[in-house]
């Protein structure tokens, strides 16, 4: 077990935003010798022991250890800590900064391997956030690649940070010409559908999805540029039923993904 590093005195002469920093670097540590299975019930009594000290020289309230020295209840209870401390300098949480997930009695059956050949194409979209959120949801709902038509990709630092590592298992292909390379996926088989509130564009629920098929998404505030609207085969749209008329574009993506992916598993 790691001691904490700051002696009452050294501690109390940094400014408390400084204080909570260093008690969040102590905890993370701590947080991945949980994940990798390197403390026993000894450990946790004198972390315990350690923590409170420390809460106690900084005024806040005592810590209380969780009933069960279980791996999984620690991990859950240090990552609330190091949120509280989070909290405590105003710091937000936002998506990058949670922990990486520690998966323990995950059911494989709910997580199956998916078989269809489907991939997104991003036109012209600016926000970094927005397309590593996409590189994220791309992965969960099993599409094999996405199509980056002047729009960044995941050599930026900043699509990395929001995908989460899972720009690690979606190919990307860059263009500066997105209709002339979904006219030459439609030549080699694909279906080329884009999302966009245009007039004839089915209910994304009532599109008969089919394998093969690269589902365009458009730029933030304009939408499908006409160029690439061009390439598509047809289009769908998300039905709005609030006061709004568009989600975010990464929403968007959710949506639209795990309604195809949904539909040609059950098929």
């Amino acid at each position: 077990m790691d001691f904490f590093g700051f002696t009452k005195k050294k501690l109390l002469q940094l400014c408390p935003e400084t204080r909570n920093r260093h008690i969040i670097i102590w905890l993370s540590g701590f947080y991945q010798k949980l994940t990798t299975n390197r403390v026993n019930p000894a450990s946790l009594d004198l972390f315990t022991i350690q923590y409170n000290k420390v809460l106690n020289w900084m005024g806040m309230k005592e810590f209380i250890k969780p009933e069960s020295n279980t791996t999984k209840l620690w991990i859950e209870t240090i990552s609330d800590r190091i949120h509280f401390h989070r909290s405590a300098i105003g710091t937000p949480v936002r998506d990058p900064d949670l922990l990486q997930t520690v998966q323990t009695d995950d059911d494989p059956a709910l997580c199956p391997q998916p078989s269809f050949n489907c991939h997104l194409a991003l036109d012209g979209l600016r926000s970094l956030f927005n397309v590593g959120s996409i590189f994220r949801t791309c992965e969960a709902a099993g599409f094999k690649s996405i199509i980056l038509g002047n729009t960044l990709g995941k050599e930026d630092s900043r699509v990395k940070k929001t995908a989460m590592g899972a720009h690690l298992w979606v190919e990307q292909e860059k263009t500066n010409d997105l209709a002339l390379s979904l006219v030459e996926k439609k030549k080699k088989g694909f279906h080329i559908i884009g999302v966009e509130t245009i007039k004839g564009a089915l209910p994304f629920y009532d599109m008969p999805w089919e394998d093969n098929t690269i589902i365009v998404f458009g730029n933030e505030e304009y939408g499908i540029s006409s160029h690439v609207r061009n390439a598509c085969d047809a289009f769908v749209h998300i039905p709005m039923f609030g006061k709004k008329n568009s989600l975010n574009v990464a929403n968007a993506v959710a949506v639209i993904c795990f309604q195809v992916a949904g539909s040609l598993f059950r098929h």
